[in-house]
């Protein structure tokens, strides 16, 4: 997570778009190499304080301390770099979602269904983020080469409060509050050395990573209607014709509309209060060996010979345990009887708070201000329930610290386990990583430099998961199992990755590469694991199952750039690129009858559909094209003031296609209607893949002042494929985004400057919607 690294640990950042042999394969469009500089001659020092102001939540005291020093000892041999870093920034957010299906029984426009508003969420999110880090960095210059030990820490704390209403267009309404805590620590330390012995070079690097994330206790509190109503009025002006099934239809409104016109019913309920525990352990060791020969066979014919390996050992743990107290339950009951007759006679509990239930108002705050939300030019006026958070930790330390006696589980604590979430996402995973390259850096004449490697990579995973299965209506209905699965060799894989680059420069100013290079793409954590949850008592029935046959996808790539550099022109690049992607992963959801579907992982019903979610490689090949213009240029022999403007833009154009698995519903017969499931495939966009990048950057550079205006501007991306309804493909919507920067030195020391950031000057929203 880039949060982790503060920027004052970087002298700079290094983008390769087309892979080497001697680079990890698994980097689509490219790697990111993120460099630290070593110790220079003399004692040095650098420090920045930063403090800021957001728009959002109105607050001040966004800080940022930045520090580092350095020397040289020994004659200048041991470098020393010593840095910290300290953060405090509010990252609070305002979301507004919603939800659409089909409306079956209207006529097509454009070819498309038309889709109709299911439900609006909104939620205000409160969020105060630190960050403390520091590095330690040592480096020792021998005759011969150089040791690098870098040593790094960094703790990410966070505290987060959210409030959530759901009022859905079929009458329901739901609610729930959270407050949650996380913090993140990340040490790394890695030795490397770069030496030259009889012309031979060689470096070398030991690495020992860690990740820790603590959850201490992520408290929720839900709410619902009573069980008397839906929750949600709805004004009869509203309601639309009857659909097939003579469900009253609302007529179709824009999601703050649907918010501002209804009203709640008087009886809410807390449904349900929760403890989450989360604590999630990444190690990573890992070694590398390089070597470079150079050969020369003639004078217009010589190079450089490379070769190396590398090993990784990772292993991820996540370790889940959530405890709750939820309503029609007996030790939910018990409890309520407790908290009435002794632990918290003044709370204002009665007999109405047991098996329904308690009376949501005990659990809310009239006087909690959500604040203007979103821009407020959204028009949502109103949130409907607002949590008193003191109320929800005090009941949730009663319920931990007490014990109740029931008929079913007899004396046992009132805030039991809750078996599938504390099972289904635990897991212990670990990944044997090898590789190793050859390549050779070829100049031939002056003009023509030749780049032909071949890597091979090699891994193993092994995994634990549980299997989790309702076998009953009951909140504890569930019970887990430990499962493997070291007996699937589709866990583990080699592959062959030819790389090879041209490089022509037949002219000073004229510069030509080629590259033909080979990718891979491997599958997530979760994506591979052997864990599943199976509810047979749904209607239907429905399993999440992960696919641990899963084969990685490969990508074949091809880039084309040409580049001018001139003093007047400054640098111009123009470049084609083109990608082939086989077996890409995506997650998917369909209904079937036939495990062999799912590889005979589990045994469906064949007899019934089972909703299934999983994740599957595609059968198709999914295709990536794109051009890419890129311009950099300071107008020096511009006449006066204009000479100090400097331009940077870069655009990108793509264009993506891939075939996503379609399974449509064919109705047939009278009510109600037989449904028959046909599986086929349709084309459309690769996920997270825009159409168009632009990134613009007007500077003005002149004495000890500069100053950049930014524009970015990224169009719409799909994020979520709808197996059955094309109509419910998710995107992100089009953004732009305007930034501004500045500093001028100060007339007081060389070496001291004010600067000035102001992020998203146009207040533009993140948002996501339904085709």
């Amino acid at each position: 997570d880039l949060n982790m690294i503060a920027p004052n640990m970087l002298t700079g950042i290094e983008v390769t778009k087309a892979l080497t042999a001697d680079m990890d394969a698994d980097a689509v469009g490219g790697t990111v190499d993120l460099m630290i500089g070593k110790a220079t001659e003399g004692f040095r020092g650098d420090m920045s304080l930063q403090f800021g102001h957001g728009s959002l939540d109105n607050t001040y005291g966004n800080q940022r301390i930045n520090a580092w020093l350095s020397n040289r000892f020994l004659d200048n041999k041991l470098g020393v770099r010593i840095s910290g870093s300290y953060d405090n920034f509010d990252r609070s957010s305002d979301v507004l979602s919603s939800g659409w299906d089909i409306n079956r029984s209207e006529a097509e426009e454009g070819g498309l269904l038309l889709s109709e508003l299911t439900n609006v969420t909104i939620t205000d999110r409160i969020t105060d983020r630190k960050r403390l880090g520091g590095g330690l960095m040592l480096d020792y210059q021998f005759s011969s080469g150089s040791l690098v030990l870098q040593n790094f820490i960094s703790r990410l704390d966070e505290e987060q409060s959210v409030i959530s209403n759901t009022a859905s267009t079929s009458s329901s309404f739901s609610a729930s509050a959270s407050l949650n805590e996380v913090n993140n620590t990340v040490y790394n330390n890695a030795l490397q050395g770069e030496f030259e012995f009889f012309n031979i070079g060689m470096d070398f690097s030991l690495s020992n990573s860690v990740s820790k994330q603590h959850h201490p206790g992520s408290q929720t509190m839900t709410i619902y209607p009573g069980t008397g109503g839906g929750g949600v009025i709805i004004p009869q002006e509203l309601l639309d014709e009857r659909d097939q099934y003579n469900v009253p239809l609302v007529k179709r409104l824009e999601p703050h509309e649907f918010l501002n016109r209804i009203t709640l019913s008087e009886d809410l309920r807390t449904d349900r209060f929760s403890t989450l525990k989360r604590d999630v352990t990444e190690s990573s060791q890992e070694a590398r060996l390089n070597f470079n020969v150079p050969y020369t066979f003639r004078s217009w014919l010589s190079g450089d010979l490379q070769f190396g390996g590398r090993y990784i050992h990772t292993n991820r743990e996540n370790d889940e345990t959530r405890n709750y107290v939820a309503q029609r339950t007996e030790i939910n009951i018990e409890f309520m009887n407790l908290l009435r007759e002794s632990v918290w006679t003044d709370a204002g509990f009665t007999q109405d708070d047991g098996n329904t239930g308690i009376r949501s108002f005990l659990f809310e705050d009239k006087n909690y201000d959500v604040g203007d939300f979103l821009s407020g030019q959204e028009g949502v006026s109103k949130f409907f329930f607002m949590p008193d958070f003191d109320m929800m930790k005090k009941l949730i330390n009663l319920a931990e610290n007490n014990m109740v006696t029931t008929t079913r589980y007899g004396h046992g604590p009132a805030y039991p386990l809750d078996e599938q979430p504390s099972a289904q996402y635990d897991y212990n995973y670990s990944r044997n990583f090898g590789a190793f390259y050859i390549q050779t850096v070829l100049k031939i004449g002056k003009y023509v430099i030749l780049y032909p490697g071949l890597r091979f990579e090699s891994f193993k995973m092994d995994y634990e998961a549980y299997y989790t299965l309702r076998y009953g209506p009951q909140p504890n209905d569930f019970e887990s199992t430990l499962i493997n699965a070291d007996s699937i060799s589709a866990i583990q894989g080699d592959n062959w990755f030819p790389q090879i680059h041209l490089r022509i420069k037949p002219l000073d100013w004229l510069d030509v590469r080629l590259a033909s290079t080979k990718s891979i793409i491997y599958p997530d954590y979760r994506a591979v694991s052997p864990y599943r949850f199976y509810n047979p008592i749904g209607s239907p029935p429905s399993l999440t199952i992960a696919n641990p046959f899963l084969k990685p996808a490969i990508a074949q790539n091809y880039d084309v750039y040409v580049s001018v550099y001139d003093n007047y022109i400054g640098l111009f690049t123009a470049g084609y690129f083109y990608k082939e992607v086989d077996d890409l992963i995506v997650a998917t959801s369909f209904l079937s009858k036939d495990p062999a579907d799912i590889d005979n992982m589990f045994p469906i019903s064949t007899a019934q559909n089972t909703d299934i979610d999983t994740w599957i490689n595609l059968e198709e090949t999914s295709y990536v094209r794109g051009i890419e213009l890129d311009w950099q240029t300071h107008f020096w022999y511009l006449p006066s003031f204009l000479r100090g403007l400097v331009l940077n833009i870069n655009y990108t154009h793509i264009t993506s296609e891939t075939s996503y698995p379609f399974q449509t519903s064919v109705r047939s017969g009278g009510f109600p209607p037989r449904i028959t499931f046909v599986d086929s495939s349709r084309a459309g966009r690769m996920e997270d893949q825009p159409n168009d990048i632009l990134n613009l950057t007007l500077g003005y550079d002149i004495g000890g002042f500069s100053a950049r205006l930014s524009f970015v501007y990224q169009d719409d991306v799909i994020t979520g494929v709808n197996r059955t309804w094309e109509e419910l493909d998710v995107y992100t919507a089009a953004f732009r985004r305007w930034d501004f920067t500045a500093y001028q030195r100060l007339p007081w020391g060389e070496n001291l400057q004010v600067y000035v950031n102001v992020n998203n000057i146009s207040n533009e929203p993140d948002r996501r919607v339904v085709s």
